[in-house]
């Protein structure tokens, strides 16, 4: 059974494959990801297809985006990955650096769910503009 930080480093690889399915086999069923309410891709976004989902849709707003992995660190529950998103908005033609911060449970060697914060998520919110229907 994978800890929370191997199942960090495993979600991270398969992501960087693009290996959805195998992203996929790291969550439970019910796996939920918490996007602060703010933003017009806010709320929650349920399912093991989650990630891939809101992916897109996030990447829909922004021109040039840029994830760059902070750091990476783990408890016997819990993985936190800190990231910084840089992004041009489509709205305003804005480039702007976002600091995030990503917690994700986990149980039984899966992840459960995970709450996204943004350092200024009103910033975000406003470059982002109007909700968009996904997909």
């Amino acid at each position: 059974m994978l800890t929370p930080l191997e199942l960090a480093q495993a979600m991270f690889a398969r992501i960087d494959a693009g290996d959805w399915p195998g992203v996929a086999a790291l969550m439970t069923e019910d796996y939920v990801i918490h996007e602060p309410p703010v933003l017009p891709y806010g709320g929650d976004w349920n399912g093991q297809d989650a990630l891939p989902r809101l992916f897109a849709h996030v990447m829909g707003y922004w021109d040039d985006p840029v994830v760059e992995r902070r750091g990476l660190m783990g408890d016997e529950q819990h993985f936190v990955a800190l990231l910084s998103f840089t992004m041009t908005s489509k709205l305003t033609g804005r480039r702007f650096t976002q600091p995030i911060a990503e917690v994700t449970r986990c149980e039984g060697g899966k992840m459960v769910e995970t709450w996204v914060h943004y350092f200024d998520a009103d910033e975000a919110a406003r470059e982002a503009g109007p909700r968009r229907a996904e997909g």
